[in-house]
């Protein structure tokens, strides 16, 4: 029995081959910018965690500072001048999800101290205003403004 193969069943088959090539290259795509994301978001976690631990290791001490500023804050300002720089040169996205991750640390450890203030938590310590960013009220300037809020 002869295989009888038509002119059009080539151009149908050929076709088909393009788009099953088509279909695998989008989905290979996809699948990269799954991972890209994945290695960003973890660049962004392990850096938050990092800054987290070393500023909770030293609260006692006020965490860690240079110069009067949070090393959270410096690394996550440096991180993104490094890689607006060019220094990583293509990989600089990564320079940049570990400064996010520095910052998150700081921003976090801020919002929850300005948190505390706000809701009133006189457990809230010298040491624990320190590493928000130190610039907290005085009790009498909160008290104040809580009053001045409650008469409008």
């Amino acid at each position: 029995m002869a295989l009888h193969l038509t002119q059009s069943d080539i151009i149908r088959f050929k076709n088909q081959a393009e788009s099953m090539k088509n279909r695998a290259k989008a989905a290979l795509e996809k699948a990269g910018d799954a991972v890209d994301n994945l290695i960003r978001t973890s660049e962004v976690a392990v850096s938050a965690f990092a800054f987290g631990v070393l500023q909770g290791k030293f609260r006692k001490q006020g965490g860690v500072t240079l110069l009067g500023i949070p090393v959270d804050l410096i690394a996550g300002v440096g991180f993104h001048a490094l890689g607006l720089a060019g220094v990583g040169g293509r990989n600089s996205h990564h320079l940049h999800a570990f400064g996010d991750g520095a910052l998150a640390s700081y921003f976090t450890t801020l919002g929850r101290g300005v948190g505390q203030s706000w809701g009133g938590e006189s457990g809230v310590s010298g040491e624990q205003k320190q590493i928000a960013g130190g610039g907290s009220l005085a009790d009498e300037e909160l008290a104040r403004m809580v009053s001045a809020a409650g008469r409008r």
